[in-house]
């Protein structure tokens, strides 16, 4: 367990340090294939329906971001059983395998079970969710088929799900900020400032926005809130603003945030 847990450690660091975001999956699956001694493993980072949303799914033996290959495969992953009604309407975000979630005689009679041995040759998935708020459940569905994941495996994931949370939350900043960065006016205003921004200090600009503290952007990062400050006195300089409400505010001035939503009525319409 902490060899196992050091590893993952180690990786979501490596995450951290990253600026392309297509480096953070294959990263972080190919450690939790090993140490939870999967085939395969699903990951589910967008809110899906029976009918729509991209199954993706990663192994050693699969090219990468795969999908099921059958509509019918995909409809049993995307309807998330029996995962999607015990997290999705629970706050329990515990890391357990289906047969334990609804027992081993009713998940292997499951239409879901049969179309995975059938499609993949497993007969045991394994959810670890990321908590969060809503009805959407998102995490890693992992794939075995050999024995039941055992409460040895539930510990190890418990332990890594903060990991993951945040590892996924870079990801998904890396990938907005990809987004956004061919835009000519984000350009032009990182070309205004006193000198541009780097892809960390731009990290952490727009986790300022969101109100949180160094010790709460250090942690979404993996870095010390020392290292937070150093970031922060940059993005002061660069910006010329004296603090951080200001340098929210010049930022947006620039481009390089955007401007919160003005509430409904705010021009004087109803």
């Amino acid at each position: 367990m902490p060899d196992r847990y050091a590893r993952m450690l180690d990786l979501a660091v490596e995450v951290m340090s990253a600026e392309t975001p297509g480096l953070v999956w294959p990263l972080l699956t190919e450690e939790l294939l090993l140490a939870l001694d999967g085939e395969l493993i699903v990951v589910k980072e967008v809110p899906w329906t029976r009918d729509h949303g991209s199954v993706v799914i990663r192994s050693p033996g699969r090219a990468p971001d795969g999908g099921a290959g059958d509509d019918s495969v995909e409809a049993h992953i995307r309807s998330g059983y029996p995962f999607i009604d015990r997290y999705g309407a629970s706050s329990d975000w515990t890391p357990q395998s289906a047969a334990r979630v609804v027992g081993m005689r009713t998940w292997k009679n499951s239409p879901t079970a049969d179309a995975l041995r059938q499609a993949f040759g497993t007969h045991h998935v394994f959810g670890l969710p990321l908590p969060e708020k809503g009805p959407h459940v998102s995490g890693f569905l992992v794939h075995r088929s050999g024995g039941d994941f055992t409460r040895h495996d539930e510990r190890y994931a418990a332990r890594v799900q903060p990991l993951l949370k945040a590892a996924t939350a870079h990801r998904a900043l890396l990938t907005a900020l990809r987004a956004s960065s061919g835009s000519d006016r984000r350009r032009q205003a990182n070309h205004a400032l006193a000198a541009p921004l780097t892809p960390r200090e731009t990290n952490v600009l727009h986790l300022l926005a969101t109100g949180l503290t160094a010790e709460g952007i250090g942690r979404r990062l993996g870095i010390s809130p020392r290292t937070v400050h150093k970031h922060l006195n940059a993005l002061y300089r660069k910006l010329g603003a004296p603090d951080r409400l200001g340098a929210v505010l010049r930022a947006q001035d620039a481009g390089l945030l955007p401007r919160p939503a003005e509430p409904p009525g705010a021009d004087g319409r109803r």
